[in-house]
């Protein structure tokens, strides 16, 4: 079969501060994709991309290909890997290893599911009570996932081993764990305790911090405090809203 011709146009819209922005990028950059990317202001969204992703009212990020649009974080990291499967790194386990790609696509639904939706509430969260549960409730949850990720994907089970999930090269569930590092780090700042100890998150501890090293030269990383900043001025212009 003849490999699909080189798309003419790759652009990325995204905006600062965005995970699933981060993810598409840095996906783009680990796969050595050419691209042009475009930076939102989602609180003023261009005509453009109201247009490109009318669906979801203008969300980022948007990928762009020859003048058609693909929408969603993991959708356009699933279409990477099929556009350019030969280049390294494969973001799903081969087509031969049936068990370990549906084991990365359930993991990555459970961290969208059931890990990310806390973020969002352990940040809101009024101090106290409210907010040690949520964020006791968000470790459980990310325990579940390590021994699940241990299980699925045990060190020396065939893969090379190296500090990423699915070895010495980040795979999809790398991507989208690694592009969550500054926001893990602000819920952690927010909660005045670690999230991810690598004493108990061995695992996961280290795919954040392998994939932080990896990602370090290509822009998409944000400062936490930054980031942190940004979102408690949202939430004081939330509190401060008209009910």
């Amino acid at each position: 079969m003849a490999a699909a011709a080189e798309p003419k146009e790759v652009k990325l819209y995204g905006a600062w501060g965005s995970a699933h922005a981060a993810m598409a990028r840095n996906a783009l950059e680990l796969k050595g994709v050419r691209y042009e990317y475009a930076e939102e202001d989602l609180e003023s969204k261009s005509e453009a991309l109201l247009r490109l992703n009318p669906i979801h009212g203008g969300k980022v990020p948007v990928l762009v290909i020859d003048g058609r649009p693909l929408a969603e974080s993991l959708v356009i990291l699933e279409y990477l890997d099929e556009a350019w499967p030969v280049r390294a790194p494969r973001m799903l386990p081969p087509q031969d290893q049936p068990r370990a790609r549906a084991a990365a696509r359930f993991w990555v639904r459970f961290f969208h599911d059931k890990v990310s939706p806390l973020s969002h509430e352990v940040l809101f969260a009024a101090e106290g009570d409210e907010r040690a549960g949520l964020v006791r409730e968000m470790k459980e949850q990310m325990g579940v996932m390590e021994a699940g990720i241990r299980r699925d994907f045990p060190l020396g089970g065939g893969e090379e081993e190296g500090p990423f999930l699915h070895g010495r090269q980040p795979g999809l569930l790398d991507v989208i764990l690694g592009s969550c590092a500054a926001g893990t780090r602000v819920l952690s700042a927010v909660a005045g305790e670690e999230l991810v100890e690598p004493g108990v998150l061995p695992r996961v501890h280290a795919s954040l911090v392998a994939f932080d090293e990896l990602v370090a030269g290509f822009g998409t990383s944000v400062p936490h405090d930054r980031l942190l900043a940004r979102l408690l001025e949202r939430k004081e212009r939330a509190r401060a809203a008209p009910a």
